[in-house]
């Protein structure tokens, strides 16, 4: 399986780099608040389900399996891009390790398609996927861990810029640990389950749908363990509550307002 490991490279760099500045000026763990809680949750649902650090960015629609490309011993056996996919499922397992530097990323598990078609035109897909995500330099270890279990359906198949309905479950979860200075340990998960979310492929954006969420982490990044829901409104915008409250967040930005 031909992996993009840019994504997963900035994202391991991105959790590292947050990671080391928190450790380097907190005494005591802080206890995260609701708003800082909906900020958060914000950013991780963008990352997984539409920057593509949960290995699939959906926000493409139709085209976000595209990227990725079945090959064995150098040789291509499924291009995912030429349109031919009614019927086709792909089921694969993968272990890869790429290093820069005095670090090492590695990424395994395992990815499942299964393509649907409406009169001979693509109607949409399932994918199932499992894959853990190692990050290791001589200051941090980094482990992440992405499951997912989605249903994505046109909502008319004679229009490829048409929007996409989306359905089912996602969570990360991951650890760190410092190896100099502290070495200080900490967790964090999130997971989502979604209903009827609607997206834009064009502008790659959920204008409409809900999600039930929990989350909760502890160590020098903060502790906090939250339920709530998310409603999705159209330019990236929503509304998360958490015990009650709500939070106006921008999805992007994790900006609360």
């Amino acid at each position: 399986m031909k992996i993009k490991f840019s994504v997963l490279l900035v994202l391991a760099i991105s959790l590292a780099f947050t990671s080391c500045k928190k450790s380097s000026t907190a005494t005591t763990d802080p206890q995260l608040t609701p708003q800082q809680v909906a900020s958060q949750v914000a950013l991780n649902f963008s990352s997984t389900l539409l920057g593509g650090s949960g290995g699939l960015n959906i926000g493409k629609g139709l085209n976000a399996p595209q990227s990725l490309a079945v090959h064995t011993k150098s040789k291509r056996l499924n291009d995912l891009s030429d349109g031919n996919l009614c019927g086709l499922t792909v089921d694969t397992t993968f272990n890869s390790t790429v290093a820069f530097g005095d670090s090492t990323i590695t990424v395994a598990g395992t990815i499942n398609f299964s393509f649907n078609c409406s009169g001979g035109a693509l109607s949409g897909f399932t994918t199932n996927d499992n894959f853990n995500l190692a990050y290791s330099s001589p200051q941090l270890a980094i482990a992440e861990k992405s499951i997912s279990s989605l249903t994505l359906t046109v909502t008319n198949v004679a229009d490829s810029t048409a929007d996409v309905a989306l359905s089912g479950s996602s969570s990360t979860s991951g650890s760190y640990q410092y190896k100099t200075g502290t070495k200080r340990t900490g967790t964090e998960a999130f997971s989502y389950t979604l209903t009827n979310l609607l997206i834009d492929p064009n502008s790659s954006s959920i204008v409409s749908g809900s999600a039930k969420f929990s989350t909760s982490g502890s160590g020098p990044r903060g502790v906090w363990n939250y339920q709530g829901t998310i409603t999705f409104l159209p330019n990236n915008l929503a509304t998360i509550v958490i015990n009650g409250k709500t939070y106006n967040v921008n999805l992007l930005t994790g900006i609360v307002s």
